[in-house]
């Protein structure tokens, strides 16, 4: 099983380098698509929908969406949804176990729906920036920083439990690990930036927000899949679960983070 695993993160970082700086616009655009359809084949599955017809027809959906909006250029204007879903994810997951409105398949699909097509569009509107590739590997170490952060700060000192009922594992004491590793790059990555001070303060504040919301991701997918009893999203990444285990905080922090430069006059 290890072999495997290896070999798909090998395959996945190749991609990931590609996507990044080989890619051009258009090519990327449809790349994340495709991305994006089989993370839509995956959240049908989350959300309950049994029929592997349900499940094509649902990512289907999510492309006439994504084709709609981005045909009336509404990209930007898509990701001022994004606050109100995660705060509607966070919402669900501070009173799970309670017998919200998202138990209900339709509302898991509609929410789906939305999530899927602003972090598309997200991708899109970074894309599209002068500088894509600072812009997005920055997005991609905030990430990478709070789950690694709060991997080893769980480990080593992790004992109030986040969310006991959707995701044991995970500790406050681990969030704030991660918080602080991302923190400790934005420092990195000011100062090499030559930012002024209010660039630094507004860049800590996306940070933060970004990272956090990271974490909602995680956790929202993680209450989908213990609900439908189901231990990864499908297996279409061998020894890796499926696209949305490895793109759901992504899911939660690329809006919100492409939202948030926006709105500060850097996109």
């Amino acid at each position: 099983m290890l072999l495997p695993r290896i070999l798909s993160a090998i395959v996945m970082a190749v991609l990931f380098i590609c996507a990044v700086f080989v890619l051009e616009e258009s090519h990327f655009i449809v790349a994340m698509a495709g991305v994006v359809l089989l993370a839509g084949w995956e959240w049908a599955r989350l959300s309950g929908v049994r029929s592997q017809i349900g499940r094509i027809g649902f990512s289907v959906l999510i492309g006439v969406v994504c084709f709609w909006v981005f045909n009336f250029n509404l990209q930007k204007a898509s990701l001022y949804i994004s606050p109100l879903l995660w705060g509607l994810a966070l919402y669900w997951v501070v009173r799970y176990p309670a017998p919200l409105l998202w138990r209900h398949v339709v509302s898991r699909l509609l929410f789906g729906v939305f999530v899927l097509l602003t972090t598309w569009t997200a991708l899109v509107v970074l894309k599209q920036s002068d500088d894509f590739v600072v812009w997005v590997l920055l997005l991609m170490g905030l990430i990478w920083g709070a789950d690694t952060g709060a991997y080893f700060a769980g480990r080593a000192f992790g004992k109030r439990k986040l969310a006991k009922f959707v995701s044991p594992g995970k500790s406050w004491e681990g969030v704030i690990g991660g918080l602080v590793l991302t923190q400790v790059g934005v420092v990195i990555f000011a100062i090499l930036s030559g930012f002024t001070l209010t660039q630094w303060s507004i860049l800590t504040v996306i940070a933060l927000l970004t990272s956090s919301v990271s974490v909602l991701g995680d956790l929202t997918e993680s209450l989908f899949k213990r609900h439908e009893k189901l231990k990864d999203s499908s297996h279409l990444i061998p020894g890796h679960g499926g696209v949305m285990d490895r793109v759901d905080s992504l899911t939660a922090a690329a809006p919100i983070y492409v939202l948030l430069l926006s709105l500060a006059g850097w996109l």
